[in-house]
This record gives structure tokens, C-alpha cells and sequence, in this order.
């Protein structure tokens, strides 16, 4: 996938993040589907735990908790190795799952520090007055881009990704609501089928439905989130480099790069 050395319009910088979708399928996929695993099998587990015991009501919260922590990590794990894999097509250098792992593995703590201070600040926000959590969340859409691509903090996080973000966060809402369609669209595809044969063996009685059925269930779930997620990101992803490209002039900051690079490369080859 060649450079993107113009800015785009919304509908180009979709069909791109689609193509490179299609053409990267299984590394976004493994990444997804590595980092929601403990998720997965977590919750799979709490099924099994008999709800009415009030002995293992503590064992409960206790998985409900470790439940909501392997779901921020695995948010953080994936957001961040599926920017790192669009970052390397983005400059058009291959990359491997493992390797886009092992590029953020040292960072991950810090990236699920700044998804908790800025989802806390965003509820905060949506608590006062709802507005003002929309417009934070619009502003920090950007904020775990620039924390893996820049190497950013907490504060450099949120304030470059409200720089970039400005004058365009509309683009962003056309992101999300690409995203709740496609995950909308497979729940009621895979998720629908599941929800009828749930009702139709509890009879309407209320009574817990099969613990196999609801097995499948967090299978799909499972299936949709590995599907959909890396969608977001890659659209995020490649909304990062075109606001730069539109406010810091990064397309120049890369051709003059690749020209310095090259002059380098034949001195290397002449002075040999």
C-alpha cells in the first residue's frame, strides 16, 4: 500500500482502511483474537459460577473484576499492535503479529493508564452535563495513536490528539458509527439466531437459559469483536497520520526522508 501523500476525504480514508484490512486480514484478525482470549475464556468461565449462592457472591465480584481488567488490557494490547501494523504499511515496511507485539509490549501499562484516566474524565463528563463527555471523547479519539507512534504520555496524549482532532471531529463520529453499524449488523447475523433458540428453550419463564447456549454466545461475541475491532482502529489509525499530514505538512517530512535516505544509499553504494 503506497504512501498517502495527499490529504484524504472521509470516503477515501475508509476505502483505505478497508483495503489494507483486506489485504493484512489475518494479522489484524490474530491480534484481535490473541488479545481478547483471556477476555474470552474469563468470562466463558463465570458462566459456570451458580448465581444463586450468595457463598460465591465474593468469587464473583472477584471474576467481574479480573473480567474488567483483562477487557482494558485487551483493548490496550490490540489498539496498540494494530497501530503499530498500519504504521509499518502506512511507510510500507512488513511486519508479523510477533512483531507488532513485541514492539508495544513495553508501553502496554502506560497505554491502559491513559484509556483509564481519559475514560474516567470522559463518564465524568458525560455525568455533568452529557455534552461535555461527547466532546472530550471526540477530542482524545486520537490519544492512543499518538501515545504508541509518538511515544507520549498522559498529558502529550491528550493534547496532540485534541490538536489533530480539531476542526475534523466529525470525521471521527463517522468512524464510530461505521463501527456500532458493522457490529449491529454481525450481532443480529450470528447473535439474533442465538437470542431466539435462547428464548425459545427458556419458554419465557425467565429460568437461566443452557449453559452451552450461552457458551456459543460469548463465541460470538468473541468472533464479532476480533472482526470489528481492528476496523476501528485501522480508520483511527490512518485518521492520525492524514490530520498530520493536513496540519504538520508529514507527507513533505516523509518524501524528504525517503530522498535523504536514498542519497544515502548511493553515496554508500558509490564510495563501495
Amino acid at each position: 500500500m503506497p504512501v498517502m501523500l495527499r490529504p484524504l476525504t472521509l470516503g477515501e480514508l475508509l476505502d483505505r482502511a478497508f483495503q489494507l484490512y483486506r489485504s493484512r486480514f489475518g494479522v489484524f484478525v490474530g491480534i484481535a483474537a490473541v488479545a481478547y482470549l483471556p477476555l474470552f475464556v474469563a468470562q466463558t468461565l463465570l458462566l459456570w459460577l451458580p448465581k444463586a449462592s450468595s457463598q460465591l457472591a465474593p468469587a464473583a465480584i472477584v471474576g467481574f473484576l479480573v473480567a474488567l481488567v483483562l477487557q482494558w488490557l485487551g483493548i490496550a494490547a490490540a489498539h496498540a499492535a494494530t497501530i503499530v501494523v498500519v504504521s509499518a504499511a502506512y511507510l510500507e515496511r512488513p511486519i508479523s503479529l510477533q512483531e507488532a507485539y513485541g514492539r508495544v509490549s513495553g508501553m502496554l501499562v502506560r497505554i491502559f493508564f491513559i484509556m483509564i484516566v481519559s475514560g474516567l474524565g470522559i463518564v465524568l463528563g458525560t455525568l455533568l452535563l452529557i455534552v461535555p463527555g461527547v466532546i472530550l471523547f471526540l477530542m482524545w479519539a486520537l490519544a492512543i495513536p499518538v501515545a504508541v507512534l509518538e511515544d507520549a504520555g498522559l498529558g502529550d496524549s491528550l493534547s496532540r490528539s485534541r490538536f489533530l482532532t480539531e476542526g475534523h471531529r466529525l470525521r471521527v463520529v463517522a468512524i464510530y458509527l461505521l463501527y456500532f453499524a458493522l457490529v449491529s449488523a454481525l450481532e443480529l447475523a450470528l447473535m439474533g439466531p442465538l437470542g431466539v433458540l435462547i428464548a425459545l428453550k427458556s419458554g419465557g419463564s425467565g429460568h437461566t437459559p443452557p449453559a452451552a447456549l450461552s457458551v456459543m454466545l460469548q463465541i460470538a461475541g468473541y468472533v464479532i469483536q476480533c472482526l470489528v475491532t481492528p476496523v476501528l482502529t485501522i480508520c483511527l489509525s490512518l485518521l492520525y497520520y492524514d490530520e498530520r499530514v493536513r496540519k504538520e505538512a508529514f507527507d513533505i517530512q516523509l518524501m524528504m526522508s525517503a530522498m535523504g535516505e536514498a542519497q544515502a544509499g548511493a553515496a554508500a553504494a558509490s564510495a563501495s
